[in-house]
């Protein structure tokens, strides 16, 4: 039987990386809000506009931060 360390020969080391989510969708926005959801939606589609963003592409907590004026790092406290 191998060690662990022996498994992940070739494979990138991780060092307590913490996975955190980026994308903000229009569920959070309304917790972050306290507004309801279709107001949250509203929301979510006046900043993709305002970032002329397509429409596949999706809404980062930066860019969220960046309209409201909210810190990134509260923004991420409270969606994980």
């Amino acid at each position: 039987m191998q060690s662990e360390e022996e498994n992940n020969v070739g494979q990138p080391q991780r060092k307590n990386f913490k996975s955190c989510r980026v994308v903000i969708y229009p569920k959070d926005i309304q917790l972050l809000t306290g507004k309801s959801y279709r107001h949250a939606l509203y929301l979510n589609k006046e900043i993709r506009d305002y970032f002329k963003k397509k429409k596949h592409q999706l809404l980062t907590i930066y860019e969220f931060a960046d309209y409201t004026g909210i810190s990134p790092d509260i923004i991420r406290n409270h969606i994980k």
